[in-house]
């Protein structure tokens, strides 16, 4: 380790990881229910294997974190609008520098898996600003059930 990193604990990674300081997010508008946690990181779930769930680590608490999706992925036509007010929070001038994550809610069967579509993860990729919105949109649900299949044998 040097200057430049930092060692994060999670519950997954208990022997910790080396995280660049330069990609710490920070959360200018909490996560709701959690506003003492405003620094986190993003941890693969699995390297070896190409699944599209990451962890939301906080740096601060290493019992704390979410494990969240590009909703994108199961979603084609989801979008955030995002406010001026929540751009100039952001520092976001230009909107193709963000990055949305919803939260999961996983479950042992991986079918019957939730996301938070109401209240969306937007990160500027250029400042690592962070916010999470609160949609009202009568199209998203705060648990919306992921379109994923069951295989049968």
């Amino acid at each position: 380790m040097n200057n430049d990193t930092i060692l994060v604990k999670s519950k997954y990674y208990p022997d910790g990881v080396e995280v660049e300081k330069v990609k710490i997010i920070e959360f200018l508008k909490p996560i709701l229910g959690f506003n003492d946690y405003r620094k986190f990181c993003i941890l693969n779930v699995d390297k070896a294997k190409n699944i599209p769930f990451f962890i939301l680590q906080s740096i601060d608490n290493e019992k704390l974190c979410f494990i969240i999706t590009d909703p994108n992925t199961f979603f084609k036509d989801y979008s955030v609008p995002v406010t001026k007010e929540e751009k100039e929070i952001l520092e976001l001038e230009d909107e193709n520098k963000a990055i949305i994550f919803v939260i999961a809610s996983m479950t042992a069967d991986i079918t019957n898996a939730t996301v938070n579509l109401k209240g969306p993860i937007v990160i500027n990729t250029v400042t690592h600003k962070a916010i999470q919105c609160v949609l009202i949109n009568e199209n998203y649900a705060a648990n919306q059930k992921l379109p994923i299949i069951k295989k049968t044998d």
